[in-house]
This record gives C-alpha cells, structure tokens and sequence, in this order.
C-alpha cells in the first residue's frame, strides 16, 4: 500500500466515525443507516485518473426507500445490503468539496489527494461535506419526504416519473397516482422500445395501490 492509500484509508475511517452519530454503521468505504422506511448509504467510488502519486474519489449517496427497493429487487437479496446504485439516485448527490483546492480538474464532487495536500484541511473540508450530505440523507428517508419533494418539483423528467410512480403506489389509488401513469408514459413516448418496462411498472403500482 502507498502512503497515499494509507491517507485515504485514514480519511474513510473519519468519515465512518462522522457518520455514526446519525446511526451509519459500516466500514471500508460503505456506510448505511437503515430504518422502517428503507436504506441511506453513503459509499466511496474510486475515479478513473488516480496514479501512483494522486488517488481521486467520490463519495456517492443514496436514498433506498422499502417501496423502490421491493420494485427493483422484488424478493431477491436484502435491503440492509443495499449500495449506492440501488438508490432513487434523483434528489441525492455526491458530497462536494467546498474547498475548491481539494476538488480535482474543476470536479466538485471528485476529491484528490496529493503528496502535497493539506491533509489536515481536506479532512475538515470532507468531514463537514459528509455532515451537510448525511443530514440531508436522513431528511429524505423520513416518511413521505422524498415524495413530497418530489410532487413540488415543476420539470419533471423520465427518473422523476418512475419514483412518483413507486413511492405514490405506498399511499393507494388516488388522483395523483394515476396522474403519475400519464407523466410517466409522456415521459417515455419518444422510446418506444422502454414500453414493456413503463407498462411493468405500472402494472406492479397498480397491484401494490390496490393490495
């Protein structure tokens, strides 16, 4: 191991120790809070560009609700287990840098460390970025919130459609329910080749409202 993947390795076990205040548990890059209503993960992602002499990394996060979790899984695999890539990935971002000396090429959410870095003030920085997207994390993984946010939205596109769709079928039949069926099969009109999957979702959500 280099004395940069040491560093990084460092950092990750600080930003383990930030998160577990809010109820994260893991280890080695994964963090997840689990609750009644589903999953929030935070997880590294190395990047493409790291050399031996500067390691570049995101931090991803995620918001698994139960309802999105069981439609894309069904029955296969746990939701304790979920990633990163399991997530609605749609009001959630990766965590930035504020800083922008410790952002890489202009990426705000790619981190870079160097033989020359400030590692003492990248921490901080890393640190208060996990705080701030953590927060927001648990903000969206309270019931209803992440629905609710997303009824506001005024532009919604293809990936805002299929989670009203699914987190909507949680509440039953109801106007805005079948509004979402129109938005989504609106959104999917110039690809027809998606057609089975938006009638297979809104089949399941059909199935899900009135059970």
């Amino acid at each position: 191991m280099s004395d940069l993947d040491a560093v990084v390795r460092g950092l990750m076990r600080d930003v383990g120790s930030a998160l577990r205040p809010l109820g994260f548990r893991g280890s080695g890059g994964l963090w997840r809070l689990v609750t009644t209503g589903g999953v929030a993960v935070v997880e590294k992602q190395g990047s493409r560009g790291s050399t031996w002499d500067a390691k570049l990394f995101y931090l991803n996060t995620a918001v698994v609700p139960t309802a999105w979790w069981e439609w894309e899984k069904g029955s296969a695999g746990r939701i304790d287990k979920a990633g990163g890539a399991d997530g609605i990935r749609v009001l959630e971002g990766r965590v930035e840098c504020t800083d922008p000396g410790h952002a890489d090429s202009g990426y705000a959410d790619r981190w870079r460390v160097t033989a020359g870095t400030d590692v003492d003030r990248l921490r901080a920085d890393l640190l208060a970025g996990v705080a701030r997207s953590a927060g927001r994390l648990v903000e969206l993984l309270a019931p209803g919130r992440y629905l609710d946010e997303l009824l506001a939205l005024p532009d919604k596109q293809v990936g805002h459609w299929q989670a009203l769709v699914v987190l909507l079928a949680e509440r039953g039949p109801s106007a805005d329910l079948d509004a979402a069926y129109v938005g989504l099969r609106d959104a999917f009109a110039d690809r027809p080749r998606a057609a089975g999957h938006v009638e297979r979702l809104i089949g399941w959500a059909q199935a899900r409202a009135s059970g």
